[in-house]
């Protein structure tokens, strides 16, 4: 008797139907949980508390957005700056609009460079275009002027001393070009 009524659903709706109709169940929970604003923030990566007499690097961000997640990542290596392997620390804190101000505590001083973006939709991800370029606010230290190229290490870099570094990182809309 079992293996008739597995027969039938089967029928009914094949294997590729039945991961559709899952995945459509299952969508109007997570968007509801990314609706109420409950972004994925994990223990490390919080902000550590600002202190003027600790080696830190204290990051204040201009132009914030209301919602979603504020990215904020340290690099100090320049061949793989922006990518996964050349970051140091990411810190992500909910976006709240305006200016926020975000510290990092530093193991040594040395030459370091900050980028940051604002996640609207908390996934994780800095939404792209084609060729690259952010499509979400996006912003490095320095607020170096490059809109058509790809942001080098040296024009964001930074030298902090045996008490860090006080830096200010303005977000810029994206071009919508």
């Amino acid at each position: 008797m079992k293996s008739i009524s597995l027969t039938i659903t089967h029928l009914i709706f094949p294997r590729f139907f039945q991961s559709i109709l899952i995945v459509m169940l299952c969508l109007p929970v997570s968007a509801s949980i990314h609706a109420s604003g409950s972004f994925s923030i994990r223990p490390h990566e919080t902000p550590d508390a600002c202190n003027q007499e600790a080696a830190q690097i204290r990051v204040t961000v201009n132009n914030v957005g209301s919602g979603g997640v504020l990215n904020i990542e340290l690099y100090d290596d320049p061949e793989n700056f922006l990518f996964k392997k050349g970051r140091k620390r990411k810190i992500r804190i909910p976006a709240a609009a305006g200016q926020q101000k975000v510290c990092m505590n530093l193991d040594q001083p040395g030459t370091y460079a900050v980028a940051v973006y604002h996640d609207r939709d908390g996934d994780r991800k800095l939404k792209k275009r084609w060729n690259l370029l952010p499509r979400e606010p996006f912003g490095l230290s320095n607020n170096p002027e490059n809109p058509d190229g790809f942001p080098q290490f040296s024009d964001s870099a930074f030298t902090t001393g045996r008490l860090g570094a006080d830096i200010v990182v303005n977000l810029r809309e994206p071009d919508e070009r």
